[in-house]
C-alpha cells in the first residue's frame, strides 16, 4: 500500500465525543480531512450543530447526536443509533468529560467528587464497552482515549504563580485521578481487545492555547516545555489521525504525550 494511503479514512465511520471545542474539535477536523464520516456527540446540541455547520463548509460529512455521559441510556442510544444507521463504528475518539461540582480546590464535597468520578470513569468505561462490543463483531476498530499529561506526572505548582485565583487549578485531583486511570486502563483494554483486531491507545495532551488561557499561566507554563509554547489548534490533528488510521496498525496499548516535551523535562 502507498504510504500516504495508510492515513486515509475514506469509507470509515468515526464517533467523537466532546468533539465540538478545544482538542476535540481538532480531532473532528482531522478525521473529516482524512475522509471519515463523523458523528459528533455532545450534550450541548445547539453548540454542536454550529460546529457541524462549520465543519461541513469544508466538505465533510457530519451528523450531530445528543448524548449525556452521566446517563447510561443516553450512551446506549448514541451507540445503537450509529450502528443502526451505519452498521459499524471504525474509530471512536473519547474526548468528553464533565467538570466537577463543588469547586476545584484541594478539598471538594463528597457528593461532587462522587458525581465527577462516577461520570468520568464509569461513563467512560460504559461508552468504551459498548463501542468495543461492536468493534469485536467487526473484528476491527481503533479506540482513542483522551488522557492528559496530568495523568502521567504531578503538577508543576509554579505554573500557577502570580495570580492567586489560579492556584486552585493546581489541585484538580479528581481530574488527575481520572486521567491516571485512563492511562493504566488503556494497557488493560489493549490486552483484551487485541485478540479481536481492535486497538486501544490514549493521547495525553498538555496545555492548549485558547482565549481562556490566562496570560500569566501561559508565561509560566511555556518555561516547562521543551518547545517553549502551549499547543495550538492543529497540534492534535496528526497524532489522532495516526492512531485512527492504518498508519498505526501495529500499535496498541500506548499512552502518547502530546505536550511539547513537558513530561520529558
Amino acid at each position: 500500500m502507498n504510504t500516504m494511503d495508510l492515513f486515509s479514512l475514506k469509507g470509515k465511520i468515526a464517533l467523537v465525543t466532546g468533539g465540538r471545542t478545544m482538542y476535540g474539535k481538532g480531532c473532528s477536523i482531522a478525521l473529516l480531512d482524512a475522509g471519515a464520516k463523523l458523528y459528533l456527540a455532545s450534550h450541548s446540541v445547539e453548540s454542536a450543530k454550529n460546529t457541524a455547520e462549520e465543519l461541513r463548509s469544508g466538505g465533510g460529512e457530519v451528523e450531530v447526536i445528543e448524548f449525556h455521559q452521566e446517563d447510561p441510556e443516553s450512551i446506549k442510544n448514541m451507540i445503537d443509533t450509529i450502528v443502526e444507521k451505519e452498521g459499524r463504528i471504525d474509530v471512536f475518539v473519547n474526548a468528553s468529560r464533565v467538570i466537577p461540582k463543588g469547586g476545584v480546590g484541594w478539598f471538594q464535597k463528597e457528593e461532587g467528587l462522587d458525581w465527577s468520578v462516577r461520570v468520568n470513569s464509569a461513563g467512560f468505561l460504559y461508552m468504551t464497552m459498548l463501542v468495543g462490543e461492536q468493534m469485536i463483531s467487526q473484528r476491527s476498530g481503533s479506540i482513542i482515549n483522551f488522557g492528559s499529561m496530568m495523568g502521567l506526572i504531578g503538577v508543576e505548582k509554579h505554573n500557577y504563580d502570580g495570580e492567586p485565583e489560579m492556584a486552585a487549578g493546581a489541585h484538580a485531583h479528581d481530574y488527575a485521578l481520572n486521567k491516571s486511570a485512563i492511562t493504566a486502563w488503556t494497557r488493560h483494554a489493549a490486552s483484551y481487545y487485541g485478540r479481536y483486531g481492535v486497538r486501544v491507545n490514549t493521547l495525553c495532551p498538555g496545555g492548549l492555547e485558547s482565549d481562556r488561557t490566562p496570560k500569566r499561566f501561559r508565561e509560566n507554563y511555556v518555561k516547562h516545555t521543551q518547545l517553549g509554547r502551549l499547543a495550538n489548534k492543529d497540534d492534535i490533528k496528526g497524532p489522532v489521525l495516526f492512531l485512527a488510521s492504518d498508519a498505526s496498525a501495529y500499535l496498541t496499548g500506548l499512552s502518547i504525550p502530546v505536550d511539547g516535551g513537558y513530561v520529558s523535562i
